[in-house]
């Protein structure tokens, strides 16, 4: 970790150890292993608003999360043996991630209100070659792919009792920065986020790997929640929303760092999604929490270069995502003190991304590359947590939680290119795999005169490999895309 990380981290821990006045929170569920609703927590009304009216009191809350993601291996191999070529990318990296959250808690007329300032960022690079052999190979081709992210949010929840039922709500004002961008270094140049790999480039296609954008944008968001008891059971109810407003985008395009264009337009899409928990005991000891959350999301960039009056660049980046997680499990409290909890959850994921470039030139030449599939993907996946919790003194409890989970995908590639002299040859694949994972953490809650404090680290491996096959014009192709690597990290929550 470098010194300006460090600097970083000390000063914002200083800011929150001096915040006045807050016992930590998400610290303990990140010390589990992420254990959101299979146990209650303090922190489950940031999912659940109407939560916040059971609390009392005015707490300030702090915490700060830092991971280090290793990518191992992240390799995509293309074979078309009628015409004798094959490209392999094989390729390694890292991502530092951070995750920032602080704010306080405080009754306000009938109901209590809580506002956060929540942060997440990304800084990811990783590095790659290409020794091909095919229509211009043999030869040998490198690439640099990176990401970036930067979200900031400010939050303000209220809740209060009403009648049998707590209800509550969340808005949310966010300002979004997201980058992603490719290098390829070819014996002929060197390009930044080269779109035009349809052309029967296949040696020049990084986008297996990331299609490029640069977006900068605010988002709107809303949350409405219910709370309440059925019998003895307790459940929540959330359903959530936002859309971006004040967007920029813009997709670049350099030759050996000369800027050729940039495509320049706004973002647009929604997301929508619930939650909904349940908790069912079974004794003073026992009892039995179930889960369903389910989200979609669309997003659209495009942008536009105006060359002349009858010569420019159109294009569009969508992407869908979907997912439903339905699972439960158990929560076992042998002494005071004392828990163990478990569950097993299911989850669908599913997303798809399509591109397309319009480069119009003066009549009769145009070009259009559209990467309808790239990908289009899903994932069947069986997720198992578990937690042991234990208070060794008064002032000390210990904790642990792990989590392994095995997934099934399905991904189709393709595109195709078209210009006007003619179609160029398509690609269509269909392939299949697995994806599993394992991640271990372990924390604790110490508590001081005033404040408690919660440490927490974690670590884990993750991998996944599909292969298939499909056409390349007329030709069969086969391909793999395969990814391994292992993560590290820890952080602290504070509460006064």
């Amino acid at each position: 970790m470098n010194r300006n990380i460090l600097s970083w981290v000390a000063a914002f821990l200083l800011i929150v150890l001096l915040a006045l006045p807050s016992s930590a929170w998400q610290g303990r569920m990140a010390g589990l292993g992420d254990a959101g609703g299979l146990i209650e927590d303090e922190s489950d009304y940031l999912i659940h608003p109407a939560g916040i009216a059971s609390d009392k009191g005015f707490n300030t809350y702090g915490s700060y999360r830092l991971t280090y993601d290793k990518t191992t291996r992240w390799d995509y191999s293309a074979n078309a043996p009628t015409f004798g070529v094959t490209y392999p990318y094989s390729s390694d990296g890292y991502q530092w991630k951070h995750g920032a959250l602080i704010g306080s808690a405080f009754s306000l007329g009938a109901g209590r209100m809580g506002v956060f300032f929540d942060y997440a960022g990304a800084r990811g690079k990783y590095k790659g070659d290409e020794p091909f052999s095919g229509f211009w190979g043999p030869g040998y081709n490198s690439y640099e792919l990176n990401n970036r992210l930067d979200n900031f949010a400010l939050k303000v929840l209220y809740g209060l009792p009403a009648k049998s039922v707590k209800v509550g709500g969340e808005l949310q004002i966010a300002y979004r920065s997201e980058e992603q961008e490719t290098f390829l270094g070819t014996s002929a140049a060197f390009f930044r986020n080269f779109p035009w790999a349809a052309e029967d480039n296949p040696a020049w296609n990084l986008y297996p790997f990331m299609i490029p954008y640069d977006s900068k944008y605010w988002e709107a968001q809303g949350k409405v929640s219910v709370a309440g008891t059925v019998g003895p059971a307790k459940y929540a109810v959330t359903l959530k929303g936002g859309l971006p407003f004040a967007a920029d985008n813009t997709y670049s395009f350099d030759v050996d760092s000369v800027n050729s264009f940039k495509a320049q337009g706004k973002v647009k899409g929604f997301h929508v999604g619930g939650d909904f928990w349940l908790r069912v005991p079974v004794s003073e000891r026992l009892a039995l929490p179930f889960v369903i959350s389910t989200g979609y999301k669309t997003i659209k960039r495009d942008g536009s270069y105006i060359r002349a009056a009858d010569s420019w660049l159109n294009y569009e980046h969508e992407a869908w995502d979907f997912f439903v997680k339905v699972g439960g499990g158990a929560d076992f409290t042998p002494a005071a003190g004392k828990r163990f909890a478990a569950g097993l959850y299911y989850d669908y994921l599913r997303t798809k991304h399509k591109a397309q470039f319009d480069d119009i030139f003066p009549a009769p030449e145009f070009y259009v590359d559209t990467y309808a599939d790239m990908p289009d993907s899903g994932e069947h996946r069986l997720t198992l947590k578990a937690l042991a919790e234990m208070a060794v003194c008064p002032r000390t409890t210990l904790r642990a939680g792990v989590n392994a989970f095995y997934g099934r995908i399905n991904t189709d590639f393709s595109y195709a290119a078209v210009d006007d002299t003619g179609p160029y040859m398509p690609l269509n694949v269909s392939a299949s795999g697995w994806t599993a994972g394992v991640n271990a953490a372990l924390g604790a809650t110490v508590k001081m005169e005033r404040f408690e404090l919660e440490p927490f680290v974690n670590a884990g491996y993750t991998a996944f490999k599909t292969s298939g096959d499909g056409t390349v014009g007329p030709a069969p192709v086969d391909v793999e895309i395969s990814k391994a690597g292992w993560l590290v990290g820890g952080g602290l929550s504070v509460k006064f």
